[in-house]
């Protein structure tokens, strides 16, 4: 999905335009494009036509299957899966198991430090604790493990390494990075906040003010994950994303007018281009807090079902599904609030990836553009649990 599709997101907010106007003015993301006149282009065949449009509706899955507990199970074979599209079975078109620890399987671990939002607490505690982890043992890490920065000034991402003792100075070197305030908040509560003002409504300095932070944050809370994930779509094998904080805030509808709902389809195509990332670069989203998460307050339940009362179109997501528990765990990832124990979390976080299944079926053309479809993989055996990719948008 390009990025003028999420520029063009319809985000109805002055601090959400001025922003984009900034990144957009720094010349971040620009490609220019030169033409030559002398380039004869080859069409393709009508054999490399229908390979094309085949590559682009197949959906590859990674799918996680623990026993009760929480240890993967090994030795599944393709007859054991049952694929459900909308509920309806589908046929899959490739099956592999995937042993992680296999230098050929790429997998690999990336951990954000969030330095948008929490005030940098977040931070800290990440500095703290994976400083913890990383000195339980001097032992090389069993696949590599990358550290990411973001702030306002975008990602800034460490070399990869299985080095525990170049992993713990790369750490502290990020920890000193700058990060933002955060925006006066008091616990993980919103107050005040809208992306989209009502009519004749007119807010205090103080709570404009707070108005523009939050949705700033949210802004380059998004803006970075959209990057990380871009790298990583360059980057052959499994990546465990693991975001650290309470992540970025959302926005609630505080009235029942009409036009309150509105702003409700402002997320549409900045959730169907972060789903269809997410899947597309075999990344799975696991986030961590010390805390509770930053959740919508007030909001109707979001429409993620096939079987809504009335045709599903992407306006009806709520932004409950945007924030970072429920991206997570949309993606087949966890998400573990008020954590006691830092390093047991993590290393759970990694253990998805010691032993996994990867899966295809062959999505049929939609409707309509980014028409929402369920995803469910069952196993036929008791007890177990899977995890994988909750739905994805069908296209044309």
């Amino acid at each position: 999905m390009s990025r003028s599709r999420w520029v063009n997101a319809g985000i109805q907010s002055a601090a959400f335009l001025l922003v984009a106007a900034v990144l957009v003015a720094s010349g971040i993301g620009t490609i220019a494009v030169h033409a030559q006149s002398s380039t004869h282009l080859i069409p393709r065949t009508k054999e490399e036509r229908g390979q094309a449009d085949q590559a682009s509706r197949r959906i590859m899955l990674t799918v996680e299957v623990t026993d009760s507990s929480n240890k993967p199970v090994a030795a599944l074979t393709q007859e054991n899966f049952t694929v459900l599209d909308n509920h309806k079975p589908q046929k899959i078109a490739v099956f592999h198991e995937v042993d992680g620890s296999a230098a050929s399987a790429g997998v690999h671990g990336i951990v954000v430090l969030d330095g948008i939002n929490d005030g940098g607490s977040a931070v800290g505690r990440v500095k703290k604790d994976l400083g913890k982890f990383l000195s339980q043992s001097k032992a090389p890490l069993t696949f590599p493990l990358s550290l990411v920065f973001v702030s306002e000034g975008g990602a800034t991402e460490s070399e990869p390494s299985t080095d525990r003792g170049v992993l713990a100075a790369q750490l502290a070197q990020m920890a000193r990075l700058p990060h933002s305030s955060d925006c006066g908040r008091t616990g993980s509560s919103i107050e005040g906040s809208r992306i989209q003002q009502q009519p004749n409504v007119t807010l205090g300095t103080r709570e404009q003010d707070q108005a523009d932070c939050v949705n700033s944050h949210l802004l380059q809370s998004i803006s970075a994950l959209r990057d990380v994930l871009g790298e990583q779509a360059n980057v052959r094998g499994r990546g465990i994303l693991v975001w650290a904080g309470s992540g970025w805030p959302m926005v609630a509808e505080y009235s029942a007018e009409p036009a309150a709902g509105n702003h409700r389809g402002n997320f549409r195509d900045i959730l169907v281009e972060l789903t269809t990332n997410l899947r597309e670069a075999q990344v799975t989203l696991d986030a961590i807090s010390w805390g509770d998460f930053e959740h919508p307050k007030n909001i109707r339940k979001p429409i993620l079902s096939a079987d809504a009362s009335v045709p599903f179109t992407p306006d009806q997501i709520a932004e409950e599904s945007m924030s970072l528990p429920a991206l997570a765990q949309s993606s087949g990832g966890q998400a573990v609030a008020r954590t006691k124990d830092f390093a047991d979390a993590f290393a759970a976080f990694l253990a998805d990836a010691d032993r996994f299944y990867e899966l295809s079926f062959d999505s049929v053309p939609s409707a309509a553009p980014d028409e929402f479809h369920s995803i469910e993989v069952k196993v036929d055996r008791p007890g177990v649990t899977v995890r994988t990719s909750t739905a994805y948008f069908a296209q044309p």
